[in-house]
């Protein structure tokens, strides 16, 4: 039988109170001590679940959050209390250091313990980077109740992570995708790869320019091959098929002396390009170093675009063209994915903009 508390009726129709003769005012909020009856326990019992639920025993927990369901009891503090039931950290696992600086990975560690902060989270670092230590360590860390959950980054096609992490029951969320992509049965965000390079490719289009190059990092990572076939498809689209010659789509590493090298072999062919989308912003101020060695305009003679927006977009006299990511919402979106932990795993590809600056301007 539906028990009903003192005040609280159940939900009926206008039409349905008016033919029994029940008032349509609206009934009262169910209060605290509403809750402790329907749960059977103490008032201070629901006080503690709602302020202090590390107090109470999970069984008890669970029957009291059924008690505020049952009566839309102040739904904003259930979740919260559901929340701050888990442990208030939230483990990442750093990437490998790259010697050659990443700092655009700088500014999403930053973006990611905001993102914990605002979530009223705190954010562990996790550094093993032998597989077997990391799993070890991750389950050490979620089955001891040090943590609520992972964030990984730097995700390459046979990431053994995610499915080491799934394997164990132990809750994360990826930034960046596996070959598996949109059939993963994990959860993963990353801005849109290829959609940010044909940005970039349609801009210098749009500029006047027909012969295109692509410097790319070559690293097996699924977002670096994604912003090539972005690069493939908008040449494709746009006609300029010259671009997409063998010797136009240069593979080398990300650092800055790689771009140096890919512009000095690409303005020695005998057909050179007139624009050169890179894959990163040191790639493309490589690529502006060697244009200025030659005396060659920067916008004017050949046009350079860079990705990810990072502080090199200011480099010297020029501003370099950029793709810039949500880095920030990328991050927030993670947290919540961690938190959360959503029935169904969620693939989210966040949509990134250009950032136009001088490399690309025909008047500079």
């Amino acid at each position: 039988m539906l028990k009903i508390l003192r005040g609280i009726r159940p939900r009926s129709t206008e039409g349905r109170r008016r033919m029994s003769g029940e008032s349509t005012r609206t009934p009262r909020k169910a209060s605290m001590s509403d809750v402790a009856e329907l749960a059977g326990v103490s008032t201070m019992t629901v006080s503690n679940v709602i302020n202090r639920p590390e107090v109470v025993s999970e069984a008890t927990r669970e029957k009291v959050h059924a008690a505020m369901r049952a009566l839309r009891y102040r739904n904003n503090l259930v979740a919260r209390s559901l929340r701050l039931a888990q442990p208030r950290q939230i483990a990442y696992v750093l990437p490998a250091q790259d010697t050659g600086g990443n700092q655009y990975m700088d500014t999403f560690l930053h973006d990611l313990a905001a993102a914990c902060q605002a979530v009223e989270r705190n954010l562990t670092l996790v550094t093993e980077r032998d597989a077997e230590a990391l799993m070890t360590a991750c389950e050490d860390l979620y089955y001891g109740q040090s943590v609520a959950g992972f964030v990984i980054s730097n995700v390459w096609s046979t990431d053994p992570r995610p499915v080491g992490l799934r394997e164990r029951g132990i809750p994360f969320a990826a930034y960046g995708r596996t070959a598996e992509a949109f059939t993963a049965p994990w959860s993963w965000v990353e801005g849109d790869a290829a959609l940010g390079i044909a940005l970039a490719v349609e801009h210098v289009a749009e500029r006047g320019h027909r012969e295109l190059a692509f410097v790319g990092a070559d690293s097996g990572n699924v977002t670096m091959a994604l912003r090539e076939t972005g690069y493939r498809e908008a040449c494709v689209r746009l006609g300029l098929t010259g671009s997409l010659d063998n010797t136009r789509i240069v593979p080398c590493d990300g650092d800055l002396a790689s771009g140096v090298r890919a512009a000095a072999d690409l303005l020695d062919a005998p057909s050179p390009p007139t624009a050169i989308i890179c894959v990163s912003d040191p790639l493309a101020a490589g690529v502006l170093i060697t244009l200025q060695r030659r005396g060659l305009a920067p916008g004017r003679e050949v046009a350079v675009t860079g990705y990810d927006d990072t502080t090199l977009t200011s480099f010297g006299t020029v501003g370099i063209t950029s793709v810039r990511q949500q880095s920030a919402a990328i991050a927030s979106a993670l947290v919540r994915l961690v938190i959360e932990r959503p029935d169904e795993p969620e693939h989210l590809l966040l949509p990134p903009t250009l950032v136009i600056r001088s490399s690309t301007d025909p008047a500079a």
